[in-house]
């Protein structure tokens, strides 16, 4: 097994998004390997982490703000100081100047694909580059993003490996008790189709809206349900429904604990994900773990992701998507079938095995001496 790695890591995200369950995940598979010496943690000053003190396992409050100046200076000062062999920053913003070999996680570049503003696709160019430039290895957890990486950074080549990221055992749990009281409270329609992340324009999600209304026509009892946190764009999507006349056929269930949403997966018809572009993409495995049928786009990395455990379709075709929906709200049997595919094929993606290939990166740079 040779020496353990005492390993520092930026963990401030751990409640956003996929780059937060990406971090949770990590820190958990970590902390139960035998490879692992200690671990240092820089988290936000109300995290529950600094509660969780232990032998091996050493959190530190972190004022400075995310994506402020100050952050690439402060957590630079405090890594240099503490003893760990190596530091992982688990998205592309990175401390400047450390005298210790960098790992860095960049899941995908959507802001340089869909950014907010020129000066957003600037501000993450170049911390995108400098992190690179900076690192002694990159993690990307899809092929497709590294490929991506590379494309638009011909400097990662030769440092950059895909990992892909686990699904956690609870989203494989069959119905328990309290789901019909979780029905209750969310005030769940008996037939819906789900759509579950953000709202931000790649999702795609007034397409989506534009697809459920044809779909409704011919089924007056089906509605959409649709979670996650809206953001800025909240507003804009419940105009979009309004627009069609959606209003009574929509609801918005905000952002929800996992088993709330465990349930949300397992009572819908088919999981909806009109995506345009992912790094990874959860949700659809969520779904398949769930049992639940999965209709997506074959864009990005989503075929890489769902396989042949759900049903892909053309990028942008509105058409296609509608007659697969249909296909699985209307059939029985083809949404038994689907669901046994999907629940097969998400059987792969494992924290575990993606623990052993981070440490394996950990030790290779640390034997290498690489900095």
């Amino acid at each position: 097994m040779g020496e353990t790695v005492r390993l520092g890591i930026d963990a401030r995200k751990e409640w956003d998004g996929g780059i937060g369950r990406y971090i949770r995940n990590l820190i958990n598979g970590l902390l139960r390997s035998e490879d692992l010496g200690e671990l240092h943690a820089w988290v936000k000053p109300d995290s529950g982490m600094l509660k969780l003190v232990s032998e091996n396992f050493k959190p530190h409050p972190e004022r400075a703000r995310l994506y402020g100046f100050w952050e690439q200076f402060s957590l630079r000062i405090k890594a240099n100081r503490t003893p760990i062999d190596l530091f992982h920053a688990p998205h592309y913003v990175v401390p400047i100047g450390l005298k210790i070999p960098l790992v860095v996680t960049i899941h995908d570049i959507i802001h340089l694909i869909f950014p907010k503003s020129p000066f957003h696709r600037r501000y993450a160019t170049a911390q995108i580059r400098h992190a690179i430039r900076n690192a002694a290895a990159v993690i990307t957890p899809s092929s497709f993003s590294l490929e991506e990486l590379q494309r638009f950074f011909p400097e990662a080549k030769g440092k950059t490996i895909a990992i892909l990221h686990g699904l956690e055992d609870d989203f494989f749990r069959e119905s328990s008790a309290k789901d019909g009281e979780i029905e209750q409270t969310l005030q769940l329609p008996q037939r819906y189709l789900l759509y579950v992340g953000n709202h931000k324009p790649h999702k795609n999600l007034e397409q989506l809206l534009e697809v459920c209304r044809e779909v409704f026509k011919d089924d007056p009892d089906l509605f959409l349900c649709v979670t996650g946190n809206k953001g800025d764009e909240g507003g804009r999507l419940y105009n979009a429904a309004a627009r069609l006349g959606l209003e009574e056929r929509v609801r918005f269930l905000g952002n929800l604990e996992n088993e709330a949403l465990q349930v949300c997966y397992r009572r819908a018809l088919c999981f909806v994900f009109p995506s345009l572009y992912e790094g990874f993409g959860f949700p659809p495995l969520e779904a398949m773990a769930s049992g639940t049928p999965v209709v997506a786009y074959r864009v990005a990395s989503l075929p890489e992701v769902i396989g042949e455990g759900g049903i892909l379709i053309s990028e942008g075709d509105g058409k296609e998507f509608y007659e697969a929906v249909r296909l699985l709200v209307e059939n029985t049997e083809a949404r038994r079938e689907w669901g046994l595919k999907g629940r097969a094929h998400v059987k792969k993606f494992s924290w575990e095995a993606a623990i052993r290939e981070h440490i394996a990166v950990y030790r290779k740079i640390l034997s290498q001496g690489l900095v």
